[in-house]
């Protein structure tokens, strides 16, 4: 058997984009040649890795074991080009970030670019997604670094954002005037919420207060939220930082007691891109404001 790495990364390419022709475009090869790899792949192990339906690209059983190893091989010869190149005074390598989908362009892009002005020879590509799709891609490896609320069980993490957390009310809301509002003021009014998220915010919550949110609605997008805030559909309580003051028939007040939401960035493996990555972002996001310089 005569298995090539460049056939790992085009099994990796397509599981990660779901298409022939996008992963042939990460990979710098044609649709045909991704096709041809992959077959030659599934012929020289005996077994089916993917099957293709209606339904797009699905991985097998023994598809999905075979990729947390292609995964892990991957990432670890890319760790021995990045440490040889370091000797030769190059940074070269490929940082896969995870961040939750509701982090805002400007908090993204900042970072994003302030790594690759320091780092052109290292290639950043960004996944978003829920705050439990990140942990389950830093244990499958399918990033390298990524943003969790518990930094413990990983060996390098990096503090990157404290946020207060406020209440997002229609402008004519009954509490709209107050300066602070406690929770415990809008239990029993209409919750709207993130999906995936629901669980990391009620945990921000004191039990007694957890227990008696009414949550009604549960969405996907801000722009959601907003507009179902704006209707007098109820209420919502977000980061501070994802808040736009600007958007038109809401207001957001801060909590009384002060709320903070945390999160950190993360590896499990240890890299010099990585470590670059949470090192850089971490002075981004106090240089900005999103942390406190004594954290």
């Amino acid at each position: 058997m005569d298995m090539l790495l460049s056939q790992l990364e085009v099994l990796i390419a397509i599981v990660d984009t779901g298409s022939l022709t996008e992963a042939g475009e990460a990979v710098g090869l044609t649709q045909s040649a991704v096709s041809y790899s992959l077959s030659k792949l599934e012929a020289e192990l005996g077994v089916t890795l993917l099957e293709r339906g209606r339904q797009g690209i699905a991985v097998t059983r023994i598809g999905d074991d075979v990729l947390q190893h292609a995964r892990n091989i991957v990432s670890q010869i890319d760790i021995i080009r990045q440490k040889t190149a370091r000797e030769r005074g190059i940074a070269v390598g490929k940082v896969r970030f995870g961040c939750v989908s509701q982090v805002p362009a400007r908090f993204l892009t900042g970072i994003i670019r302030n790594f690759q002005r320091q780092y052109p020879g290292i290639q950043v590509v960004l996944f978003q997604g829920s705050s439990s799709e990140i942990v389950e891609w830093l244990d499958h490896h399918t990033i390298d670094v990524g943003t969790v609320v518990d930094p413990a069980p990983y060996p390098i993490s990096t503090p990157l954002v404290e946020n207060e957390i406020h209440a997002v009310l229609p402008q004519e809301h009954r509490l709209a005037e107050q300066a602070t509002i406690s929770i415990n003021d809008l239990i029993g009014e209409p919750f709207i919420g993130f999906k995936r998220e629901i669980s990391r915010l009620t945990a921000l919550l004191r039990v007694t207060e957890k227990s008696k949110l009414d949550i009604r609605y549960q969405v996907n997008e801000t722009s959601t939220i907003y507009a179902m805030i704006r209707e007098g559909m109820g209420f919502s309580i977000l980061p501070s930082m994802l808040i736009d003051a600007d958007t038109e028939g809401i207001t957001s007040r801060p909590l009384h007691p002060t709320l903070m939401m945390q999160s950190y960035l993360a590896a499990r493996v240890d890299s010099p891109a990585a470590n670059a990555f949470l090192r850089l972002a971490n002075h981004w996001t106090k240089t900005h404001g999103f942390l406190p310089n004594n954290i």
